[in-house]
């Protein structure tokens, strides 16, 4: 999501042992660009754009904190009239220890639609978990919207795995279920109905080109299962492909 100021800092981090020797390779500052063409867009379930769009992507890390500039640009006007631009900042923490990684978030996004001179704006907290096991990787994700639409939470969990099939092959894929508050769906259907809200599928391969040059197809399985929710959507279920292409340093 484009934007272009940011005044928020990560807020508490959690108390987790981390090694006292960070290596060279960890202090030194790493950056990238990734431009990616979609057939659709959605946020956590709910489409926001069922047209092709363009997203393009910046970031840098240092010593485990990244900070990124993402952006969804519509190329085509949706079905009920829209033209939906986004912008998103974000700053992350990550926290190791051994096969457990936790990482602190916060993230401001921008919603402008030029069409129907709609604007807002608002800032939510996340915290990222994932324990390594073996060849899978156990996930969670939980967000709490504080501004614009305070206390409207989210949560997800499933299990992901990724591998290398071969020095320039990656290939990878996830499965999740998610769940929401009712001040959640109020916000996204128009139903404030608490509970399990969604089944959800990725697939991925990443061919790194180059050392630092990679092209990344996916695509995105997402239906909602909420009956409440569902009945008030458009089209609750979707696929969408993404075609990635990016360069990191």
């Amino acid at each position: 999501m484009i934007a272009t100021t940011l005044l928020t800092v990560l807020a508490y981090t959690p108390a987790f042992a981390q090694d006292t020797q960070i290596s060279n390779v960890e202090r030194r500052a790493s950056y990238g660009v990734e431009l990616a063409f979609r057939s659709g867009h959605a946020d956590r379930g709910f489409i926001i754009n069922d047209r092709p769009v363009v997203q393009p992507v910046v970031w840098v890390t240092r010593s485990r904190v990244e900070f990124s500039v993402w952006g969804n640009l519509p190329l085509a006007e949706t079905t009920d009239g829209a033209r939906p631009q986004i912008g998103e900042l974000e700053l992350t923490r990550q926290y190791k220890w051994k096969s457990l990684t936790v990482a602190p978030a916060v993230t401001m996004y921008f919603y402008h639609d030029a069409l129907n001179t709609e604007n807002e704006r608002s800032v939510s907290g996340w915290l990222h978990l994932s324990y390594q096991a073996g060849p899978f990787r156990l996930f969670t994700h939980q967000s709490l919207d504080v501004l614009t639409y305070r206390g409207a939470y989210y949560g997800e969990a499933g299990l992901a795995s990724e591998g290398h099939a071969s020095d320039h092959l990656e290939l990878g894929g996830s499965i999740g279920a998610g769940w929401a508050s009712a001040r959640f769906n109020d916000a996204y259907a128009g139903v404030a109905s608490a509970g399990f809200d969604r089944v959800s599928a990725l697939a991925w391969l990443t061919v790194h080109v180059t050392p630092r040059y990679y092209v990344a197809p996916d695509f995105e399985f997402s239906t909602i299962v909420n009956p409440r929710v569902r009945a008030a959507l458009t089209r609750p279920t979707f696929v969408f492909l993404r075609l990635s292409t990016g360069v990191e340093f």
